[in-house]
Parts: structure tokens; C-alpha cells; sequence
């Protein structure tokens, strides 16, 4: 396995279990500000995710 599926893989799970976490604790109004906003966070994390892969190569 290389740094960068590692990398992937360690960032992946933290941020599936941050909004799990943010989905359980949240009111309804902030349930529907978290779905709204989901796409656009995986997205940026997986601009900075790549970012780190090309860094370390």
C-alpha cells in the first residue's frame, strides 16, 4: 500500500466519522444545512487529498 492510498484511506474514515458524529448531534434545520453542504466538503477534501499525494511523491 502506498503513502498516498494511506493517506486516502486515514482521511476517508476521520471524515466519515466527523459527519456522522455532526449528523447524529444536529437539529433538523442543521441535518438540511449538512446535506446541502456534504458535496461541496468531499470535494474540497478531495482536492487537498490529492494535493498531499502529489506532495509526497
Amino acid at each position: 500500500m502506498s503513502i498516498s492510498s494511506l493517506a486516502k484511506g486515514i482521511s476517508v474514515g476521520l471524515t466519515a466519522g466527523a459527519i456522522a458524529f455532526a449528523v447524529s448531534n444536529a437539529t433538523s434545520r442543521a441535518k438540511r444545512d449538512l446535506k446541502k453542504n456534504a458535496g461541496k466538503a468531499l470535494r474540497a477534501l478531495g482536492d487537498i487529498v490529492e494535493e498531499v499525494g502529489d506532495i509526497l511523491h
